[in-house]
């Protein structure tokens, strides 16, 4: 039996665990150095993500101006620890002009609708 046969191949490897490519990504010489216990291993680590779905998970595209930009919104409970919550918060800052910028047209939006549904109602009350 050669090692080839032994092999863990990229998608036996990547398949179970939903991680597309991780093998494609990698130059060829180095899935090639891998052997089979190492390949489990990752294969292994991938699969044990402690990432599950949440309760909340909104995407969507927004065409804006000729150019399409997503939203993503993410919510549950919390299950980060102390210290991964203090690392996420000083790499992704909520303040940020970009961030600023959201909300102001999250909350344009919010008036504009309450506007047109005061107007709707004190239109349809008259009559």
């Amino acid at each position: 039996m050669s090692a080839k046969d032994n092999a863990v191949t990229a998608d036996e490897a990547v398949g179970a665990s939903g991680s597309i490519g991780l093998f494609d990504r990698l130059p060829e010489w180095v899935v090639d150095t891998l052997s089979a216990e190492q390949k489990k291993a990752i294969h292994q680590a991938i699969g044990d993500s402690l990432w599950t779905a949440s309760p909340v998970n909104i995407r969507f595209t927004v065409p804006f101006f000729g150019k399409k930009y997503y939203v993503t919104i993410v919510g549950g409970g919390e299950r980060r620890g102390p210290e991964r919550q203090i690392k996420d918060r000083n790499k992704y800052p909520l303040r940020t002009v970009a961030n600023v910028f959201f909300f102001i047209g999250l909350v344009t939006l919010f008036y504009l609708l309450a506007l047109f549904v005061l107007a709707l109602q004190s239109a349809i009350i008259e009559f």
